[in-house]
């Protein structure tokens, strides 16, 4: 069994080229080894220009094989020297992440990617104009030089888009052109973004199958509340991570998800006075999340004043909720705590799917 393993190239198809850390002759095996299948690499660790050309020379002339690449490079010299390499064609690349500063926009592959579903990119700055973004599926976005969300309207397949930035790294988006639509999206991160951006790009780009919502928002002076969003009908799921963002803005947002069924509160701004919102009779048009049935909150054992948390008024909250709200039968209330106070690594949210690991958690139900 191991003589058939070894003999199989595609057991030598997965390769990681970590700079002058590497072997050139192990590497050169394997790719030997690998003969015409897939290539899985991953390349990181690149410190000199001499780890850049060693990889070039390795690994580039097999780029036509290429199946997936994580490439972190965060030397701007060394990156620089790799980014203005990556010019041919890669016509079996499925997967790219790219990590790391560049002096200019990288125009990888010149857009010639045609089967590229996901694309991770961090810090490093792209030719957004380019064709390599037409076909995907899912895209993750942390660098300051995306600012046009109009270019959303040529990557029409894209289901999962999350743009995040931080204080490091501002994001200032702008808003040129007609306003655009999103059929395919069905996951929108928002992480770190100003609350103007958000509320303004949710009136910019309609997106009818979004099921799943989540904003982390930097601290800002919104100039002005926007209540031209677009109706977000099929949205699910909400979850707010550390937002403060101004109730107004918070209560149009909330209006056009009139089938929310979930929201989740992490580490967020006063939790009872927004319950009270939700606590208006139903007599207008403007009930606020009619189907909403499970309230979470996600909070942080002390806040960075070292007071403690307490649930109490937040139970107090939702049971006034519950009683006004005669067409709803059960809330489900789940209560998760961080032991400590909230740090950089927890500024942003976790990604869908992901949990992070809570000291303690309680599940409380109300029924009408």
């Amino acid at each position: 069994m191991r003589e058939i393993a070894l003999d199989n190239p595609t057991f030598w198809s997965s390769i990681e080229f970590t700079g002058g850390h590497s072997s050139y002759d192990e590497v050169s095996e394997r790719l030997r080894r690998s003969k015409d299948a897939p290539l899985d690499l991953v390349v990181s660790r690149l410190d000199t220009r001499a780890d850049a050309e060693m990889m070039i020379q390795l690994l580039y002339p097999h780029v036509r094989r290429w199946r997936s690449l994580v490439l972190e490079v965060w030397e701007t010299a060394v990156a620089d020297t790799v980014m203005e390499a990556l010019v041919d064609a890669a016509p079996l690349l499925e997967h790219l992440s790219v990590s790391g500063f560049c002096t200019a926009p990288a125009d990888l592959f010149h857009g010639q990617a045609p089967v590229l579903k996901s694309l991770v990119v961090r810090g490093v700055p792209l030719v957004w104009e380019s064709t390599l973004f037409y076909n995907l599926s899912s895209l993750y976005v942390h660098s300051s030089n995306w600012t046009s969300p109009a270019l959303l309207d040529k990557w029409q397949n894209i289901k999962r888009l999350t743009i995040r930035a931080d204080p490091m790294q501002p994001l200032v988006m702008h808003f040129q052109g007609p306003k655009i639509s999103l059929p395919e999206l069905e996951c929108l991160e928002l992480n770190g973004v100003t609350e103007e951006d958000i509320v303004r790009l949710l009136s910019f780009a309609e997106m009818p199958n979004l099921s799943q919502l989540l904003f982390t928002h930097i601290k800002d002076s919104p100039n002005q509340v926007v209540d031209s969003i677009f109706p977000l009908l099929n949205v699910r799921h909400l979850r707010l991570h550390a937002t403060e963002m101004c109730q107004d803005n918070l209560l149009n947002v909330l209006r056009k998800v009139r089938n929310l069924e979930t929201i989740s509160f992490e580490d967020s701004s006063p939790i009872p006075a927004f319950i009270g919102e939700l606590s208006l009779t139903d007599c207008t048009i403007d009930w606020v999340c009619p189907k909403l049935s499970t309230f979470q909150v996600v909070a942080f054992e002390k806040d960075n004043a070292q007071r403690a948390y307490d649930d109490t008024d937040i139970i107090a909250a939702l049971r006034v909720m519950m009683q006004k709200r005669r067409r709803l039968q059960r809330m489900t209330t789940r209560m998760c705590v961080f032991e400590g106070e909230r740090n950089d690594k927890t500024r942003h949210a976790a990604p869908w799917g992901e949990e992070r690991i809570y000291k303690s958690e309680k599940r409380i139900t109300v029924d009408s």
